[in-house]
């Protein structure tokens, strides 16, 4: 059963909204022990399609919301082309340095997904991940989204994405990633890739807020159709 919230997330009515929040915390001083999404682990579902062989060595990713670079450090070291971006400046700083320190070959930029300029990288990428981030994304840029991704992959290329459920509790401040349906998940990307794979999954428990227990995640692995260039 989909639990909904009764009134709409400031944060669905505007990404400005989720951009301030971010910039707030870094304003203030960001602080990896107060940011309790940064696990400093891969996902488990990730880490699954490489063992399974879907993600493969050669491979070229992009790593879009990659925080302090964790999952973009783990596919580099697993053989990828692999590249994060994020627009918070700090988080990018920290990936660079822990590039230094654990010798990997990552690349980082730090920038807006959906306006950085990504004209030489068009249909280059073989795989798109995403944790945690479409999920901040308003229902108004949804479809901007899915036509950037769409954009990136090369035919066939693959699009992986983790965000939040519908069966997560609603936000006590009305505020926080939205809680995804399996609706709006296919309705944003149905025109641009056809669905390998949809299931929840419980994710990696969170110290706070109570609002977040349990981790009740969608997972999506989506494949480009063909004949979509554009």
């Amino acid at each position: 059963m989909s639990i909904k919230n009764k009134k709409q997330s400031e944060w669905q009515k505007s990404r400005k909204n989720t951009i301030g929040f971010f910039v707030g915390k870094q304003k203030k001083g960001l602080s990896l022990k107060d940011s309790p999404w940064v696990t400093l682990a891969a996902g488990v579902q990730l880490q699954n399609l490489v063992i399974e062989g879907v993600i493969k060595e050669g491979m070229k990713v992009l790593d879009v919301g990659c925080s302090i670079g964790i999952e973009t450090l783990y596919l580099s070291k697993q053989g990828l082309d692999a590249t994060g971006i994020d627009f918070v400046p700090e988080t990018i700083s920290i990936s660079k340095q822990l590039v230094s320190l654990t010798g990997s070959k990552a690349k980082f930029i730090c920038g807006d997904f959906l306006e950085t300029d990504f004209t030489k990288d068009m249909g280059s990428y073989d795989l798109i991940i995403d944790q945690g981030c479409f999920h901040h994304f308003p229902v108004s840029e949804r479809s901007k989204y899915a036509q950037r991704v769409n954009y990136l992959l090369k035919e066939g290329g693959l699009f992986f994405l983790r965000g939040f459920s519908d069966q997560m509790l609603p936000s006590p401040t009305n505020d926080g990633p939205i809680r995804l349906s399996s609706d709006d998940i296919i309705n944003t990307f149905d025109k641009f890739l056809h669905t390998e794979r949809l299931y929840r999954f419980k994710n990696l428990p969170l110290p706070e807020p109570h609002a977040y227990k349990p981790q009740i995640f969608w997972a999506f692995l989506g494949k480009k159709r063909p004949g979509n260039s554009k």
